[in-house]
């Protein structure tokens, strides 16, 4: 009885882990799931593989969901200058124009260095928290009750 319990959850959690991948792939900021660094991760299913995400069940009724992925520059690059029209690195705004020796120079406070690294730290918060939901959401159309824990890996940038 117990075999007959496996099998059919293997296939569920293939199905969700398809129906996890879908949504998050769906997101602006994701080109795609990636299979990990240094080991292959994801899925596994009769004749099929998942890649990037990751099912756990410490327990009988909790889930955990690991998701792999590979982000797109330009989401990083433009999301900290389209939230408000300014330029994180400059202070100033996108697109005064002038040249560079009409205006003088003027060297960024030094908490300024700090804020910039703390803006592209926020986005990355923001795109796990996307994914997350995402995930939660697909979990929910799934039937699913929502997952105990989702741990997000930017495994890279391009």
């Amino acid at each position: 009885m117990t075999e007959q319990q496996a099998a059919p959850r293997s296939l569920d959690d293939l199905s969700l882990a398809r129906a996890v991948a879908e949504a998050v792939c769906q997101l602006p900021a994701v080109l795609e799931l990636s299979a990990g660094r240094f080991a292959r991760e994801g899925t596994y299913g009769p004749g099929e593989f998942v890649r990037g995400v990751v099912l756990k069940r410490p327990t009988p009724d909790s889930l955990e969901v690991d998701v792999r992925v590979v982000l797109a520059e330009q989401a990083l690059r433009s999301s900290p200058v389209q939230r408000d029209g300014y330029s994180t690195r400059s202070g100033g705004s996108v697109g005064t124009g002038g040249s560079v020796g009409s205006r003088p120079q003027r060297r960024p406070p030094p908490s300024s260095a700090s804020s910039s690294s703390a803006s592209n730290a926020l986005s990355l918060l923001e795109l796990s928290e996307q994914i997350r939901t995402a995930v939660q959401r697909a979990l929910a159309q799934a039937g699913q009750q929502p997952a105990r824990m989702i741990h997000v890996f930017f495994d890279d940038v391009r």
